[in-house]
């Protein structure tokens, strides 16, 4: 830290305070609504997929994590998430074996393994806006730069979202953001273990998810540079890259067994993965991340100078602005290539993206040496307050009663035990309780409503429809029955998340079957579909 040269404002104790500040800041966003949906156990897709499998490894004691369309870090992350709070409950005496603990997820607490395994992805996050700090100090020599950055990261509305859920997101964030900073410290200091470190980094993004691995050709470009700049011989640069592959490997291999033994399900999966994201008709992703996933989840002002810091590092071309540049554009490219759009996606590119913007903010502050304190608080005012307000508004709703989980309620209160009750199938359909040992207990049963109805009577006590007018693919009822119902039902109750006395509409990814707006908060109420309940009139 010799190197750190800083205006008096982060000297000393301060910088730490500040530091401090900027991470209570980001956990109290990343916590405040991260028991969004519960119990209901879709609510944000692919979760249920990561939290199923953990919940089976811990009953079971089988550690082989299916599927491998994921790797297996995140899996066992939640996985120990669950031991940790099992043995946390068996030491204050509330549970006596691990029994305990899944009877408690299925009849007393559904919904619980949920919010445990979501705590890896809250500490992911705010582990990471403190990473931002030490990668952009590592790179630029900072320290007023480096808590900016943070700033940047810590009320980053997408960042925030992604941090709420136990999914792979926020984890392979954190683990790339660790290598960047390991691949800028092994330049300045290209010992073999700080080679290792970074490799050991890079193994683990990917056992996070697989286009992490693009991460591997900035620790290449840090050897690089070092045999550029005579920091190393060409020997030297050759082993260190070796050493770091080596450990890369070894990381992957141990922390994603099943994956390796299993190369030939893996390549099925991914072509397989390869035809939903590219097949389907459409405009390329590019154009809706340049105009709305970065701006929306970084704040424009944040965007547009992040914009500009990367043009400006693509010109002054430091070793710094190489070794972050060999991930971020690359895995821009990939992600804007396809044809199905997912706002995560974007997700490992906002550390970085961060870094440069407070570089570039640096340098243009340094143009006012007599009011530098002034443009700080300036430029953190236009680049971190918008993005905080969204934030603020995402987690007032997500704090909020899912409408799929307020219809639950309400069936559970007002139909009677072994009531036969009709669900129209889909993603955003409530989870109506069948477990008999929790009562009430009813017969569910799921029906297709997107298409026409068919001729022939609907057996059931109630039905439950549930809409959305962005999200089709996951929630809609053909015409054809809201004919049937307003002649053969009565409507008992009607859930609508959306703010009806609001002008504001808000904005959903279509493909993404997740409840909760990117932008336009002020136009909803809650997550969910439009929930409706109908009595229905027994056939002649």
């Amino acid at each position: 830290m010799s190197e750190v040269s800083e205006p008096e404002t982060f000297r000393g104790l301060k910088w730490k305070a500040t530091l401090f500040a900027i991470l209570v800041l980001a956990a109290v966003l990343r916590v405040w609504g991260a028991g969004y949906g519960l119990p209901h156990p879709v609510t944000r897709p692919d979760e249920e997929r990561i939290v199923g499998r953990a919940h089976t490894i811990f009953a079971t004691g089988n550690w082989h994590t299916g599927s491998p369309v994921y790797p297996s870090l995140v899996y066992y992350l939640d996985t120990g998430a669950l031991y940790v709070y099992y043995a946390a409950q068996k030491i204050l005496g509330r549970y006596d074996r691990p029994f305990d603990f899944l009877l408690d997820v299925a009849l007393h607490r559904p919904g619980l393994h949920y919010r445990v395994a979501r705590s890896v992805g809250i500490l992911s996050g705010t582990l990471t806006v403190g990473l931002v700090y030490l990668l952009s100090v590592a790179a630029y020599r900072s320290r007023a730069a480096g808590l900016f950055a943070a700033g940047l990261v810590a009320v980053s509305l997408v960042h925030v979202i992604y941090s709420h859920f136990a999914t792979v997101d926020a984890v392979m964030t954190l683990l790339v953001t660790a290598t960047l900073w390991a691949a800028v410290r092994a330049f300045r200091d290209p010992s073999y273990r700080s080679f290792a470190v970074a490799g050991f980094f890079a193994g683990l993004s990917v056992s996070a998810k697989y286009n992490a691995g693009l991460v591997v050709l900035s620790i290449a470009l840090a050897g690089v540079l070092c045999w550029r700049d005579k920091r190393l011989g060409l020997k030297g640069a050759v082993g260190r890259l070796s050493v770091a592959a080596s450990a890369s490997a070894l990381s992957f291999a141990a922390s994603s067994p099943f994956v390796v033994s299993g190369l030939g399900a893996l390549l099925w999966e991914m072509n397989r993965v390869s035809g939903v994201l590219y097949d389907p008709p459409g405009h390329l992703a590019l154009w809706q991340h340049l105009r709305i996933t970065l701006p929306g989840g970084m704040g424009l002002f944040a965007f547009a100078l992040a914009a500009l810091g990367t043009i400006r590092a693509i010109y002054l071309r430091r070793p710094a602005d190489w070794i972050l540049l060999a991930f971020l554009l690359p895995f821009f490219a990939i992600i804007s290539s396809v044809t199905v759009v997912f706002p995560r996606y974007v997700l490992p590119l906002v550390p970085g993206l961060a870094v440069l913007a407070a570089d570039t903010g640096r340098a243009l502050l340094e143009r006012l040496p007599k009011r530098r304190a002034f443009g700080w608080t300036a430029l953190a005012a236009f680049s971190l307050g918008p993005p905080l307000l969204d934030s603020v508004r995402y987690d007032r709703i997500a704090s909020r009663s899912d409408t799929r989980v307020m219809a639950t309620e309400y069936l559970e209160r007002n139909a009677s035990p072994q009531n036969r009750i009709l669900i129209c199938d889909g993603y955003g359909a409530p989870d109506v309780n069948t477990d008999r040992r929790r009562p009430p207990a009813f017969i569910v049963e799921s029906i297709r409503c997107q298409g026409n109805r068919e001729a022939e009577a609907v057996d059931g006590d109630f039905l439950v429809t549930h809409e959305h007018p962005d999200l089709t693919m996951f929630s809609t009822v053909h015409p054809s029955w809201h004919e049937w119902l307003a002649a053969n039902a009565e409507l008992l109750h009607r859930v609508d998340p959306f703010n009806r006395e609001s002008t504001t509409k808000p904005f959903f990814f279509v493909a993404d079957g997740f409840y909760l707006p990117y932008s336009g908060f002020e136009g909803l109420v809650r997550g969910g579909p439009i929930v409706e309940i109908w009595k229905l009139t027994p056939p002649p």
